[in-house]
């Protein structure tokens, strides 16, 4: 598994934990648990799905910068 993905991983399951715990803490009823659980949810969701794609988007270009440099330093050799 890369870095990346422990991160993402780490990120996501100490979020849920965090959430779990904020729930069983909280003095609030039911409903009202619920419905912070469905905000903090969305905002999660929100930033967790920015961080991919921008992670994603990092990715590709470094895929493609080092596919376009690869060739011209493998074939170097012969040249010389």
């Amino acid at each position: 598994m890369g870095n990346g993905k422990k991160l993402m991983t780490g990120l996501v399951a100490g979020a849920l934990v965090g959430a779990v715990a904020g729930m069983l803490l909280a003095p609030k009823s039911g409903k009202e648990n619920r419905k912070m659980v469905g905000e903090k949810a969305s905002k999660i969701r929100s930033k967790t799905g920015g961080a991919i794609s921008s992670m994603k988007t990092r990715i590709k270009k470094t895929r493609t910068e080092t596919a376009v440099e690869e060739p011209s330093n493998n074939g170097a050799h012969i040249l010389n």
